[in-house]
């Protein structure tokens, strides 16, 4: 017979926590607009200090501005599937908490107004399915195909512009349209990170290593120790003003293709010599 631990794990495999946020998300909304006494959105007194302490385990999914809850719940149920299936669950889950909280901390700068991260959490997952698939259209409720990035134009713009330019900074509605934009900053942040670290990143870079050399051999670059014999007349000059460059305004100053040059030439200079090359005369 299985044990209850076991059997709850394998269970928990198939839960997909885009779902559940989604669904957290449009709950809260719903709680908050039929009791009076619960708010899920964090409000925060003049020190600074939580005026609702109940909220801090719920802001990060509350909508501040109510009608806002809908778009983000539709957001992460039909684009988070596929960023919970290429991150993983866990990775999902911090995408979201992170943007998240960088639109509930946007509010800071709102004085009195309710601390939610729903809506921020939703654009900035947005942001990262448009960066890895710009090109993917999704069907909505089986009547809408949109891609990621005009779902963001109309969220970003829109949104910020109804609930924050025209509608004024009072609030939750200010909130929000302030808040979509901290969701955004870090879904970019996200990307920043994703772009860094891809294997293109990191198959550019080697290339650029084995072109121009890494940044410790040029800290340590003695242009005397580069042999001049049998150099043509034209290489020779060519090294000259690199070098003469490099003295004048710094070695960042040279170029790609002037660093490649002289990585060549060092390079030439190692095969020459046979200890350095490897290679050993009888």
């Amino acid at each position: 017979m299985n044990g209850p631990i076991p059997s709850l794990l394998e269970r928990m495999r198939d839960v997909r926590v885009y779902g559940v946020i989604a669904i957290a998300i449009a709950v809260l909304a719903a709680l908050d607009a039929s009791l009076a006494w619960f708010t899920p959105s964090l409000l925060l007194t003049a020190a600074h200090r939580p005026a609702n302490p109940m909220a801090l385990s719920s802001f990060l999914f509350a909508s501040p501005g109510g009608v806002d809850a809908v778009p983000a719940a539709v957001i992460l149920f039909y684009f988070g599937r596929d960023l919970e299936k290429k991150f993983g669950a866990l990775a999902f889950l911090g995408i979201y908490l992170l943007c998240a909280l960088g639109g509930a901390a946007v509010g800071l700068f709102v004085p009195g107004t309710p601390m939610g991260g729903g809506p921020a959490g939703a654009i900035g997952a947005l942001v990262v399915y448009a960066y890895l698939w710009p090109l993917n259209r999704v069907r909505i409720f089986n009547i809408l195909t949109i891609g990621p990035r005009e779902l963001l134009l109309i969220m970003v713009g829109y949104r910020f512009l109804w609930r924050f330019g025209m509608g004024g900074m009072g609030g939750p509605g200010g909130a929000s349209g302030l808040a979509v934009l901290g969701g955004a900053a870090g879904g970019a942040l996200i990307c920043a990170v994703l772009s860094h670290t891809s294997a293109g990143s990191q198959y550019r870079r080697t290339l650029r290593t084995a072109m121009v050399g890494d940044a410790a051999s040029w800290s340590s670059l003695d242009w005397d120790a580069i042999p001049r014999d049998g150099l043509h007349s034209l290489t020779v000059e060519e090294l000259d003003r690199v070098r003469a460059k490099a003295a004048q305004q710094g070695i960042r100053a040279l170029t790609d293709e002037e660093r490649a040059f002289v990585h060549r030439l060092r390079l030439r200079t190692g095969a020459s010599d046979p200890e350095s090359a490897g290679v050993t005369q009888a």
